[in-house]
């Protein structure tokens, strides 16, 4: 009873009365919550062990799943990758953007894009038509320097694995004439 009476002056502040039964059951309830807790970290430690033991770990390969934002899936930087073609809208876009800057410099970059679709949608269709053959032609330029760029690395690459074979071929005949001497 003395404790329930002291619970009542603690909380006497607090919006709604607290009595000794909630106050167990609140300290019951966080105790079995740790519990579950320590209980999920064993269980997970023995799943781990076994993966290990057994190997399985293709099997299991990603880590336990939480609730939650899902992470941004990364892309690999491969510089080989090939690059979408320029639109003649996103050339338009590359070429107006600076320009429409400069002449609105108070503008967030939001409505520089909304300034320069605008532009564009003011276009006419001759207009734009140049614009996607001004992109075609530099798609297709960028496209035979990538052609150029791949053959060059390609010829460095065979050059390289034929320097290792050399280097690879004069290593086992010194290891030959020294177990001829020997």
């Amino acid at each position: 009873m003395a404790e329930a009476e002291a619970t009542e002056e603690k909380t006497a502040g607090t919006k709604a009365p607290c009595d000794a039964t909630t106050i167990a059951f609140v300290s019951f309830l966080r105790s079995e919550a740790e519990a579950a807790d320590s209980r999920a970290k064993q269980l997970w430690a023995q799943a781990e062990k076994l993966i290990h033991d057994h190997g399985l770990e293709q099997h299991f390969q990603s880590a336990p799943k939480k609730p939650g934002r899902k992470p941004k899936r990364k892309r690999a930087n491969d510089p080989d990758r090939k690059k979408p073609k320029l639109t003649g809208y996103t050339l338009f876009m590359k070429e107006v953007n600076s320009t429409v800057r400069e002449e609105n410099p108070s503008l967030g970059a939001q409505n520089v894009v909304q300034r320069v679709a605008q532009l564009w949608n003011e276009k006419s269709d001759e207009q734009k038509q140049e614009w996607k053959s001004k992109a075609e032609d530099h798609s297709n330029e960028n496209a035979k320097k990538d052609e150029g760029v791949g053959k060059e690395k390609a010829t460095l690459e065979r050059e390289d694995d034929n320097e290792k074979v050399n280097a690879d071929k004069a290593e086992d005949d010194k290891k030959d004439q020294t177990s001829e001497v020997v």
